[in-house]
C-alpha cells in the first residue's frame, strides 16, 4: 500500500469522480482508477459502487475515507509547519472580542501541536490601535479598514439565568421580564447595545444591578442568580448545570463572528493559525 494510492483514493472520494483526481495530480484518469483498484484488492474489500458513467463512495470507502481525513489533516498541518513556521519566529498578535472560551481553547489546541509558537492575546473592547494586530476576532462589522476576513461562526444570543431561577420552567415574552434585574457587559460592548435595543423595542428599559467588562463577573452573577445574563450560545455547548436559557418567544437574535486579518502579516506562523482556524468553521 502506498501513500499516492491513498491519495488518490482520498481525492477521488471527496468527489466521487476519478477525472477530477486525475485533473489535480495531472496523470491519466486511467492511472487513478487502476490505482484505487489495487487498494481495493489489498484492503480485500470494494470501496466504490461503480456504474456505467459514476462512482459511489460506499460504507466501507466513507470509513475509510473518515479515517483518511484526520490522518491527511495531522500529515498536512505537519509538513506545512516544517516549510514555514520554522523560519518565521513572530508572536501572533490576537485582538479577541468576541467568542472568548472557544478561541482560547482553539489556541490551547494549536500551542499542544506547535510549542514553538507563542501569542500575544488582548480582550478589550477600548482598543482603537488596530495596526497592534494581526488578527482580531469580532463579531461582523465595518470597523476595521484593511483586514481581510472570513466567518467564524453564526450563533444565537440567549438570555440565561441561573438553573434554580422560577423563570426556566416558563415560556416568555421580553416584555414579560420588564420587573427582573440583569447584569450587563460596559457599554462599549454590542451585548449591551443587543441587551438596551431589545428591551427598547419591547417596551422597557432593563433594570441592569451589575454591568461589567469582566466576562468571569458576568457569569458568577448569573450563577449566582443575581440577574439575567446575554450571551452567545456557543457552538459546542450545551446547557451546563451552572445555567439555564429562557425560552423567550420575541427574543430571536444570531450573529455572525468573524476572523479579521491583515493582508501583509498573512504569512508564516500567522498563515498556518488562520488555515487551523478555519478548519474549526462551524
Amino acid at each position: 500500500m502506498e501513500m499516492l494510492q491513498l491519495r488518490y483514493f482520498y481525492e477521488s472520494a471527496k468527489n466521487e469522480n476519478f477525472t477530477k483526481t486525475a485533473e489535480k495530480y495531472m496523470v491519466p484518469a486511467t492511472s487513478v482508477s487502476a490505482s484505487v483498484k489495487r487498494l481495493e484488492k489489498e484492503v480485500g474489500c470494494e470501496l466504490f459502487t461503480r456504474t456505467h458513467n459514476r462512482i459511489i463512495l460506499n460504507d466501507n470507502g466513507k470509513r475509510l475515507m473518515q479515517s483518511l481525513s484526520v490522518v491527511f489533516d495531522e500529515l498536512d498541518g505537519a509538513i506545512d509547519a516544517l516549510g514555514t513556521l520554522s523560519t518565521d519566529t513572530r508572536k501572533i498578535k490576537m485582538l479577541v472580542r468576541a467568542m472568548r472560551g472557544e478561541i482560547t481553547n482553539h489556541i490551547i489546541e494549536y500551542r499542544t501541536r506547535h510549542p514553538h509558537i507563542s501569542f500575544m492575546t488582548v480582550f478589550d473592547f477600548n482598543e482603537n490601535n488596530f495596526d497592534n494586530y494581526d488578527i482580531i476576532i469580532d463579531e461582523e462589522c465595518d470597523n476595521y479598514p484593511g483586514y481581510e476576513k472570513f466567518d467564524l461562526y453564526t450563533t444565537k444570543i440567549r438570555l440565561r439565568v441561573s438553573p434554580d431561577n422560577p423563570l426556566c420552567k416558563r415560556k416568555l415574552t421580553l416584555k414579560q421580564l420588564a420587573d427582573q434585574p440583569f447584569v450587563s457587559t460596559g457599554e462599549n460592548n454590542s451585548m449591551h447595545k443587543i441587551l438596551i435595543d431589545a428591551c427598547k423595542k419591547a417596551g422597557f428599559s432593563p433594570n441592569i444591578v451589575v454591568q461589567s467588562n469582566d466576562i468571569l463577573c458576568i457569569r458568577k452573577c448569573v450563577e449566582s442568580n443575581v440577574g439575567i445574563g446575554l450571551a452567545r450560545e456557543y457552538p459546542c455547548l450545551s446547557n451546563p448545570d451552572s445555567f439555564q436559557y429562557l425560552d423567550v418567544s420575541d427574543f430571536d437574535i444570531k450573529q455572525t463572528i468573524c476572523a479579521y486579518y491583515r493582508k501583509q502579516s498573512d504569512y508564516g506562523n500567522v498563515e498556518h493559525f488562520l488555515k487551523f482556524l478555519k478548519k474549526k468553521i462551524l
